[in-house]
């Protein structure tokens, strides 16, 4: 079906955005674990570092114990490295450097790599040999220059005391790193994979909506094709219809005369001359609907001028002067209609306004009147309304009204209203009808000029 086409690439382009979420949530996640991963490899590389140093300087003795505590104060007071400790295999804590309040030193400490609010959090142990007391093959370090423990290990063995490493045994080193680069770093990434979502959809929906236009403007175009192919057609039949009408009256013309010449004295007998004046009657009346049919088929093409509305409305109270005077009616004009100039067709203003007043004529109530009445309009523009005090138009039919062959008269074509609506649209006006208060009909044109 019709709605299934536009659903289904809606579904499409939907999945297509929810495939460019997951690969950007899926690049998101590499990009958290680069930066976790560059963390962690930075303290491997600093934690390697520390642990070396702290069997260094245990071999060195316990005078350079208080090197080893200032050491890890120094590499604590690093850029990257909040806090540092070297805890005991017992518990003991044997050295903190930087802010150990932020270290959770309670034992068991775990040794790993934990992620917490404070930093990242890595734990390693290692072990410290018992120092023993005799000589080690070493280089010395005493003033002399042969072998031995040199002068600081035989103070250290003398006095006995190794420090905190002197009985040796297993040791945990923790690090306290900043993780606030890395949690930037992630929190870019989710800007820019976020960004990149969001992109992405307004592209999809740029695409969606330029489909959706073209596929609309498509459809526009066939279907302008279709109507112009039809307008064309039905131009093609109106004018075939009037040439036919106008190739027709012509021999009702001739059938005219002569049926006429022989219902005036030429026929034998009364009844024939009768039936041949039916006959001259019937012509006359389809004469009439063919001249409204061309009138209705002729292309309407405005020549706007300058209209007196109130001399041309006293021409039309000439003309239905016997219609008028059949039903004792009055054509009375109101409003602003006196010296009012209109810029209009003054032939088609004249056929418009013949046929909205010979309707009200008609169907107006005897020893009554047919009121005009003028109003201004908007943007200088002003309306004409003609006023019966008849029956109306049933609700029922008022949407057929100024539609061709409908008809409320018994004698009419049907083509009176419809070619009123076909010159207030030449025109660029309005045609239309309201019931009238009290009774009757308002038939009016509305958006027309004022010259």
């Amino acid at each position: 079906m019709r709605w299934q086409r536009p659903i289904g690439a809606i579904a499409f382009l939907l999945l297509a955005w929810a495939g460019w979420a997951a690969w950007q949530h899926h690049e998101y996640g590499h990009q958290r674990d680069l930066a976790r991963q560059t963390l962690a490899r930075e303290a491997e590389s600093v934690m390697k570092t520390l642990v070396g140093g702290l069997r260094s300087h245990r071999r060195l003795g316990f005078f350079q114990c208080d090197r080893l505590e200032e050491s890890l104060h120094e590499l604590a007071d690093s850029q990257d490295i909040l806090a540092a400790a070297i805890v005991a295999e017992n518990g003991r804590v044997v050295m903190t450097a930087g802010r150990a309040d932020l270290l959770d030193l309670s034992p068991p400490v775990e040794t790993g790599e934990f992620w917490d609010d404070a930093g990242f959090r890595c734990a390693v142990d290692f072990r410290v040999e018992q120092p023993s007391d005799g000589p080690s093959p070493g280089p010395g370090r005493g003033r002399g220059g042969g072998r031995g423990w040199g002068r600081g290990a035989k103070l250290a063995a003398e006095a006995g005391d190794f420090g905190p490493w002197e009985s040796g045994g297993r040791f945990i080193a923790v690090l306290l790193l900043d993780r606030t680069q890395a949690d930037e770093a992630i929190r870019r990434a989710v800007g820019v994979r976020t960004a990149l979502v969001l992109a992405g959809g307004v592209v999809l929906a740029c695409v969606a909506v330029a489909w959706w236009t073209t596929v609309r403007l498509a459809g526009a175009r066939g279907r302008a094709r279709v109507l112009e192919a039809e307008a064309r057609h039905l131009r093609d039949l109106g004018q075939a219809a009037a040439g036919l009408a106008h190739e027709t009256r012509n021999p009702l013309g001739l059938i005219r005369g002569w049926t006429q010449r022989l219902a005036t004295g030429e026929l034998p007998s009364a009844e024939q001359r009768r039936q041949a004046r039916a006959v001259v009657e019937e012509c006359d009346r389809l004469t009439a609907r063919i001249n409204q049919f061309l009138a209705f088929a002729r292309p309407c093409e405005p020549k706007p001028s300058r209209v007196d509305l109130a001399l041309l409305i006293g021409e039309l109270g000439v003309l239905l002067a016997p219609d008028l005077a059949a039903k004792e009616l009055r054509l009375e004009a109101a409003g602003g209609l006196p010296g009012w100039q209109v810029w209009a067709d003054r032939e088609l203003l004249r056929q418009a306004l013949f046929n909205l007043i010979s309707n009200a004529v008609h169907f107006a109530p005897p020893r009554g009147s047919v009121e005009i009445v003028g109003a201004p309009g908007e943007n200088g523009t002003c309306r004409i309304e003609v006023a019966d005090r008849g029956p109306g138009v049933p609700p029922e039919k008022v949407a057929l009204l100024f539609t061709p062959y409908f008809t409320t008269r018994s004698d009419g074509t049907g083509l009176g209203l419809a070619i009123v609506r076909r010159i207030a649209a030449g025109h660029d006006w309005q045609a239309g009808y309201h019931p009238r208060p009290g009774g009757g009909s308002v038939f009016w044109l509305d958006g027309i000029h004022g010259g």
